[in-house]
């Protein structure tokens, strides 16, 4: 199987309970992460009364604007994203503060029907695709003969899925970064800011660029407030890029 577009799904979103001593006079539309982010931001001050009549949105975009994003920590996002090669997660794990990840074990599972990702710069070349994937075919064989032959050298450990285990371990060296992984990416709004800024811009690698605008485009679409500066474009490349309206709060 042939990746050639990664696969974001939205696990978890922030739920907000508003507590009945301190009522906020909310005004317009919001999420629950925009209201608990509203709602840190205003207990700082004793502000609940919202004696400027803000609306939530406009609100968190005065945060964004005074660069006040420790605020925006309190809401945070659960995606499960597909479809990405190892590659790609080599990168986007170096993002470490206020993230958490869980990533598909190639110790523990079995690659011998694994996905590959077809490199963003190659889709479209006939000639290109075919070569590539002419490798990619010769590494999962490989790695089918290697476990194979693994599970005999160890014949002797008699725990099976430990012997399976030692095998996987040892053949998983002969897939390519091109292999397809799975991977749960838990974030905050300051964190995934942070990142969308750096992996949507020109400079950024082609697959976690693409990753990253649709990344950006699903959390847009939940919490337009926190993301809803950022402008998608055409780069020079021709190729989508992203830059935000408001620079690492």
């Amino acid at each position: 199987m042939l990746y050639y577009e990664p696969r974001v799904t939205v696990l978890s979103r922030p739920q907000f309970t508003e507590p009945g001593h301190l009522p906020v006079q909310w005004m317009g539309e919001s999420c629950d992460g925009e209201r608990l982010a509203e709602f840190a931001g205003r207990l700082c001050y004793m502000s609940q009364r919202n004696p400027a009549r803000r609306a939530t949105r406009e609100y968190l975009e005065n945060i964004l604007k005074q660069g006040h994003g420790s605020v925006l920590e309190h809401a945070n996002f659960s995606l499960l994203l597909e479809g990405i090669s190892r590659s790609l997660t080599h990168e986007l794990v170096r993002h470490r503060a206020g993230f958490a990840y869980s990533q598909l074990s190639q110790r523990y599972v079995d690659e011998s029907e694994a996905a590959f990702v077809v490199p963003p710069a190659m889709i479209g070349d006939a000639a290109l695709e075919e070569s590539w994937k002419e490798q990619m075919d010769a590494a999962q064989r490989s790695y089918v003969a290697l476990v194979d032959s693994l599970m005999q050298r160890y014949a002797w450990v008699s725990d099976k899925v430990h012997r399976r285990k030692m095998a996987r371990e040892a053949a998983r060296g002969v897939l390519p970064n091109s292999t397809e992984t799975k991977i749960v990416v838990t974030g905050n709004v300051r964190a995934w800011r942070t990142m969308l800024e750096l992996r949507c811009g020109e400079g950024a690698e082609m697959e976690i660029r693409r990753l990253a605008v649709l990344v950006l485009r699903t959390l847009q679409h939940e919490a337009p407030a926190f993301f809803g500066d950022f402008e998608v474009y055409m780069a020079e490349d021709r190729r989508e890029s992203a830059r935000p309206g408001y620079h690492k709060v």
